[in-house]
């Protein structure tokens, strides 16, 4: 059997001040971790709402939608105390796998979270689904 791969994305729909107020809502059920890292995120995600489009080139996306674009350096040094460290994102990953299935909406609303902060860890604009060529 020959195996393709394939370039996958997680291209999630933009978060904007409104799923922000309804993704901090959530966390009512949530433990104190978990509410702590969604907290600190959604910061991090309104700090970069301050930072204006990156005037840098992207290159494409290996899936073929969308462009893969970099922060400007002078964004990267502006966001970089909110930014956490790849192993910190790693413990918020294990953080967020533990939320149970049974609670749907606030475990699409850390990961969506947690994929921006990746994205910006990595000094590049999140590709969401608005900045997708059809």
């Amino acid at each position: 059997m020959v195996q393709t791969q394939r370039a996958g994305g997680s291209f999630a729909p933009p978060i904007d001040d409104v799923t922000l107020a309804h993704y901090r809502q959530l966390t009512g059920a949530a433990s104190p971790p978990v509410r702590e890292a969604i907290e600190s995120l959604a910061k991090l995600v309104e700090h970069f709402h301050e930072t204006p489009a990156s005037t840098l080139k992207g290159t494409p996306h290996p899936s073929g939608m969308g462009q893969i674009v970099p922060l400007h350096p002078a964004e990267v040094e502006r966001i970089w105390d909110h930014v956490p460290w790849d192993h910190e994102l790693d413990g918020i990953q294990r953080l967020f796998d533990a939320i149970p299935a049974s609670q749907k909406d606030l475990r699409n609303a850390a990961f969506h979270l947690l994929w921006y902060a990746k994205e910006l860890a990595h000094d590049r604009e999140p590709i969401t689904q608005d900045k997708l060529k059809g």
